[in-house]
């Protein structure tokens, strides 16, 4: 029995919704709107600075003060200096290998080459059987 009534309640809800939904002149403020021909023109419209409230803007000592306050701007410089290095020593690690591997290579084919093998010594004489 209740579903016989919750079903056109739901209906009669919705469509009622539904209408104010629908209507345009709701009486709230638009939040984006197009520019006038006026305000396209002047270039104050677009470019307006943006100033923050006196109060919140800081003297300079404590500018000062907050700027101390930032350590990890200057551990954050540290570990860019420190990653610079290493990649340079990854660079030259890299390089050294190529040349090492260039070696090994040019040892290689050096081996395997019949010229650079010295003569293998002749054969003594025969001293005979001992007595």
């Amino acid at each position: 029995m209740n579903n016989k009534l919750l079903i056109p309640a739901a209906v009669a809800l919705m469509g009622v919704s539904a209408g104010a939904w629908a209507a345009d002149d709701d009486g709230a403020e638009a939040t984006i709107r197009l520019m006038d021909t006026a305000e396209a023109e002047l270039p104050d419209a677009v470019t307006k600075t943006i100033s923050l409230p006196d109060h919140l803007v800081l003297q300079s000592k404590e500018q000062a003060a907050t700027v101390d306050k930032a350590r990890g701007h200057d551990k954050a410089n540290e570990r860019i200096e420190r990653r610079e290095q290493n990649l340079l020593k990854a660079d030259k690690a890299r390089e050294h290998g190529a040349e090492m591997s260039e070696n090994a290579k040019d040892a290689r084919e050096n081996q395997g080459r019949a010229e650079g093998r010295p003569e293998p010594p002749d054969r003594p004489e025969d001293p005979g059987r001992p007595e």
